[in-house]
């Protein structure tokens, strides 16, 4: 597992345990510290015997408070905490255990914000049955609380236990979890950062505006107190708004980034990298379609692929693209086959592992070199090649690139021959035939599987010439009409005319020597 690894050392795991916790201690502090020095710069509203009584039950409601809240978070993250020690320990999990804490990972941030909520309203309602103006400024620091703490839980999760949890991202298929959405969370950093605090300054004047009618000493010193009480209100409201804006800020920032580092390299062609998902918002959600639509793109490479060791290139991409017509079309190509002489009786004394060695070590010499003059192979069947020049994409001067590619096929198999030799294997042979002309393409099949063929009267010559070779005893025999194109560039030798299969007149073939000096 991913997770067991990323947990190297004890700090690392009572911090990744703890930070939830801790975090929300100190937002809870921070919110009764607000409170207080709110409530003291308000001093003036309230009896002395009244602001002792604040502070006498804040002095016990607050440390009750961090018990109850500290109980019930650890009680909740139970399932949390012993797969984390698992992880620590390096065991794998229960399978049952581990999906119960990943539903409470998701589900903790609004666990939290319900809990502070509870005990921040349950303070309020004390403060107010007391009969003290702290009420009211509790509600509101209660409000910059819990959206604090709400959003340092999410920050810790999507930080350090989410990549834990979820190391393939796959958040959404977790059942039971609250789905956030960035139009709330928004709007609670609006009412938090703006909201909360203008309401404050604008509470903090209007009582200001009520009070004008003291004598000039007192009224100079409530301007003091109240200018004094603005000032202290700001400092304290931009403070917390720098933090909320900031962890807001990367608790979007790294999952954004994410997205688009991932998706820099699709556009590079590279369909490997997964984007990371750390939340279920709207953001998570399109980590996760980005995800599925590169392993998409992924399998579609790797078909392509095997497809192209099945299928050459070309042909692949011709047919992929839809270049190739269904009902066929008319091209002028040329058209190379090559087989093996006396294969059959070399089946009936010859080890099949061997066998399969020499027609593969065969088959790839001549592939090679139907591939360095920009052939294509059409087909093996059996120890025969297939193969055409100027299809199915055209190849000016493809008759040329056919004899290169004989003469290229007679070097190969020498050397070939010489290296079965020093491996104690008989050498082989074989013949090559050639012809050009008009052949119909088309991706021929039934409705399940098709190929990429070339039919016509100039394959079925091409086919016969190779044939020829085992009666005129030569490796490599072309048509006439490849004679003529090409008498400038190369010696051939004219062969007898003869019949063959489909034609009603006798054919004239030449066997080719070598390239004319």
């Amino acid at each position: 597992m991913v997770a067991d690894k990323l947990i190297k050392s004890r700090f690392r795991y009572l911090h990744i345990s703890n930070d939830v916790l801790l975090g929300n201690m100190i937002a809870v502090f921070i919110g009764d510290r607000l409170t207080r020095i709110l409530f003291e710069h308000r001093v003036g509203e309230a009896s002395q015997a009244l602001l002792d009584m604040v502070y006498y039950l804040d002095f016990f409601y607050v440390p009750i408070c961090v018990v109850v809240m500290s109980v019930v978070t650890v009680w909740y993250e139970r399932p949390i905490r012993h797969c984390l020690r698992s992880f620590y320990k390096g065991f794998a999990p229960d399978p049952i255990l581990l999906e119960n804490a990943r539903r409470r990972v998701l589900n903790e941030p609004y666990m939290i914000l319900f809990l502070d909520m509870v005990i921040w309203c349950l303070g309020a309602f004390l403060f107010w049955a007391a009969g003290s103006p702290a009420a009211g400024i509790g509600i509101a620091s209660g409000m910059l609380t819990v959206t604090l703490a709400f959003f340092w839980v999410e920050h810790v999760s999507q930080h350090n236990l989410v990549p834990l949890f979820f190391p393939e991202g796959d958040l959404s298929t977790v059942r039971g979890v609250r789905t956030g959405s960035l139009r709330r969370r928004f709007a609670a950093l609006i009412i938090a950062v703006s909201v909360v605090p203008l309401a404050f300054i604008h509470l903090t004047i209007v009582r200001f505006k009520h009070m004008q009618m003291m004598d000039e000493l007192t009224l100079l010193m409530l301007v003091r107190r109240m200018t004094e009480t603005i000032a202290v209100e700001s400092i304290m409201f931009m403070g917390i708004a720098i933090v909320l804006s900031w962890l807001v800020v990367q608790n979007m920032k790294r999952p954004v980034t994410e997205i688009i580092k991932v998706m820099g390299h699709v556009k590079k062609g590279d369909f490997s990298k997964k984007a990371k998902v750390f939340s279920t918002d709207e953001i998570g959600f399109a980590g996760e379609t980005l995800n599925a639509m590169t392993a998409g793109l992924r399998e579609r490479e790797l078909i392509k692929d095997v497809f192209g060791k099945y299928v050459d290139s070309r042909v692949r991409d011709e047919i992929l693209s839809g270049r190739v017509p269904l009902d066929g079309e008319l091209k002028e190509a040329t058209i190379l086959f090559a087989d093996l002489r006396n294969f059959t009786p070399l089946v009936a004394v010859t080890p099949p592992k061997e066998l399969i060695y020499v027609l593969n070590a065969y088959l790839n010499e001549m592939a090679e070199a139907i591939k360095e003059n920009n052939g294509l192979i059409l087909q093996f069947i059996g120890d025969e090649v297939e193969a055409v020049f100027g299809a199915p994409v055209y190849q000016s001067g493809h008759e040329l690139a056919s004899v290169k590619t004989a003469l290229a096929m007679r070097l190969r198999l020498e050397q070939l021959n010489k290296r079965f030799e020093g491996e104690g294997i008989p050498p082989i042979a074989h013949g090559v035939g050639i012809h050009t002309g008009s052949v119909l393409a088309a991706n021929i099949g039934s409705a399940d599987r098709s190929a990429y063929s070339l039919i016509g009267d100039t394959v079925n010559l091409a086919s016969r010439i190779q044939g020829l070779t085992k009666e005129f005893k030569t490796d490599i025999l072309v048509s006439e009409t490849i004679q003529s194109l090409l008498s400038v560039h190369y010696d051939f030798q004219p062969m007898p005319e003869i019949r063959v299969k489909g034609k009603l007149d006798p054919i004239r073939v030449f066997s080719l020597n070598h390239e004319m000096g």
